[in-house]
């Protein structure tokens, strides 16, 4: 179950990087985050998931407790459906890599009205949910790998959004929380104190 429910995440990555070449018509592009080059993308996520393989045949599962496997599992299938709906939202101006074209509007509805990047948050889900069906070595290091990565990823992408959208993205930031979502309507200032 988990191993498929990456498999359609890296094959829907793969059909929609696939798509960014044909992106050109969008604009050109204002702002550009770092990235690593294709054909160093693919060695580097080989390397990391023969990496876990090894790490996971040496030291095994270190527990297994059927309720948090259900839990987990609930996890990486509610990342997965916000990954699919977070990557409507965006619609073509999703890609792989952190960039932001001329003309760029702030996307601010489906599950963007309630975080700034579903689709990391859906992708911490899933990670977060593996850990807990599969508690073991690998499945740490891999979880914890990727937040920090995904951690790195988000500074590049709100300074690159903040450098080219300016105010708006600043206002839509101060009302829209990164990763966790606010379960409360947030408040309006009155500018009266009380």
């Amino acid at each position: 179950m988990l191993l498929a429910a990456w498999g359609v995440l890296a094959i829907d990555s793969l059909l929609l990087a696939r798509r960014e070449r044909q992106r050109a018509a969008l604009g050109p592009v204002i702002a550009r985050g770092w990235h690593p080059r294709s054909a160093v993308q693919a060695p580097l996520l080989a390397l990391a998931v023969a990496e876990a393989a090894v790490v996971e045949v040496w030291s095994g599962r270190i527990f297994f407790r059927p309720a948090l496997a259900l839990v987990g599992i609930g996890l990486v299938l509610a990342g997965l459906v916000l990954h699919a709906r977070a990557r409507r939202a965006l619609g073509p101006f999703w890609t792989g890599i952190i960039q932001v074209r001329a003309g760029q509007p702030i996307v601010q509805y489906g599950p963007y009205a309630r975080v700034r990047h579903p689709i990391y948050l859906a992708v911490l889900l899933l990670a977060i949910g593996s850990l807990a069906a599969h508690v073991s070595i690998a499945t740490t290091c891999l979880a914890v790998g990727l937040a920090a990565g995904l951690a790195l990823k988000i500074r590049v992408e709100e300074r690159a959004l903040r450098g080219v959208l300016g105010e708006a993205y600043d206002r839509y930031a101060e009302r829209v929380p990164a990763l966790v979502p606010r379960w409360s309507a947030p408040r309006v200032s009155t500018g009266t104190p009380r």
